[in-house]
Formats: C-alpha cells, structure tokens, sequence
C-alpha cells in the first residue's frame, strides 16, 4: 500500500474520531423517529389518494438503517475489532 493509503487507513480506525463521531451519531436516531413521526402524520391527514406513496418511509427507513450501521461500526472500532464490510 501506498504512504497516502496507510495514512488514509490510520485515520479511518483512530479512536478518538470514532468516540466523536459515536456521540453525534446518537442523535440522529432521534432525527429520523421525528421525521418518521411527521411523516406518519402527514399521511393521516392527506386524502385517501396520495396514501399509496411510501417512498417518503422508505427513504426513513432506510437512513435509519444507515445511521444504525454507522453506530455498530464506530462501536466495533472502539473495542479494537474491523468495522462490518472491511475486507
């Protein structure tokens, strides 16, 4: 590998990015209920009609996922193990 990879690498393990990243990841969970709440309430009060739209719920759910998979990754990094999907 290449010095600028090496480089690349070191910083995507360093805990103390990892701890960071892990406290600002703890919110977003909350952004996405909040947003999947809205979501839920903007449907009940549209007409019958535009209900067969769940692509707002899709995208939620799967940001949700993401984050999720962010969090297990920064915890997997600070007990000293790969993240999930490093080859």
């Amino acid at each position: 590998m290449t010095p600028e990879e090496l480089h690349w690498r070191a910083s995507a393990y360093d805990p103390d990015k990892a701890k960071r990243n892990l406290k600002l990841q703890y919110i977003l969970p909350g952004c996405a209920i909040a947003a999947s709440i809205g979501w839920g309430v903007y449907l009940f009060c549209t007409d019958v009609i535009s209900r067969t739209d769940w692509s707002g719920a899709l995208g939620i759910a799967l940001s949700l996922i993401s984050i999720l998979l962010g969090i297990v990754n920064n915890r997997r990094i600070l007990s000293g193990k790969k993240p999930w999907g490093d080859i």
